[in-house]
């Protein structure tokens, strides 16, 4: 009869000549509770993050006894891509095994996105940009949170409608181009004068661009302030 049990415990797997009575824990079973708490700790951040893949690279052969688990610390700050998980496992409240774990997130979240594709050179208008709710695979840091703040900028490169628009792909626009004649202010004291310049490179709201005056063909430097206009503060 002992016979028989010592064989019957060997075939259940739950005997273990070094810890006696123990139990095996396969590495889906370890997976599903690494998930479950996993999943507790990124709900409460309320980011978007969830578990995309995990992957346990081993069984756990531990000694009998109520199971429970640890993660490490930090994972609240964690963003979408893959990262290794240490886990310490407890039997009874004493450490039993500890492991790594590999974990891919992504994040649901609401991006910015060009409602139909966008030509480089456009200027935004309002309802090119609309929120849309994707999947990151990995963090855009330079993404736009907002899709107003698209609005009236232009856009340096082609961009896919549905593609999250980043803020290095936007630029003021350009309301002076080289050749435009505009109107030019000059600012000296209390005295101000009214000139008119040929741009002789494009310019944006901001810049300052060389401009040649049309009457004496004196090339000098003004600040774009509005399409159409440039401001002096020397001559």
């Amino acid at each position: 009869m002992r016979v028989l049990a010592l064989a019957l415990a060997l075939w259940w797997g739950w005997f273990d000549s070094s810890l006696g009575w123990a139990q095996t824990l396969s590495r889906s079973e370890v997976e599903g509770a690494v998930e479950m708490r996993l999943h507790a700790l990124l709900e409460g951040t309320e980011r978007g993050l969830y578990v995309s893949r995990l992957t346990c690279p081993t069984d756990l052969k531990l000694a009998d006894g109520a199971v429970t688990w640890e993660l490490a610390p930090g994972v609240e700050r964690w963003e979408a891509g893959r990262h290794t998980l240490p886990v310490t496992v407890f039997v009874e409240g004493a450490t039993a095994a500890r492991v790594q774990v590999s974990v891919t997130l992504k994040q649901r979240i609401a991006v910015p996105v060009p409602a139909r594709d966008l030509k480089r050179g456009e200027v935004i208008g309002s309802g090119d940009v609309v929120l849309r709710d994707l999947d990151l695979a990995a963090p855009l840091p330079d993404r736009l949170r907002d899709p107003q703040e698209a609005t009236g900028k232009a856009i340096n490169r082609d961009v896919r409608e549905g593609q999250p628009l980043q803020a290095k792909w936007l630029e003021a626009p350009v309301v002076v181009k080289r050749g435009d004649r505009i109107r030019v202010t000059l600012i000296r004291g209390g005295l101000k004068i009214e000139t008119t310049g040929v741009a002789l490179q494009n310019g944006r709201i901001g810049e300052h661009i060389p401009l040649r005056n049309t009457e004496s063909k004196t090339v000098y430097d003004a600040q774009i302030i509005a399409p159409g206009e440039g401001q002096v503060r020397s001559w």
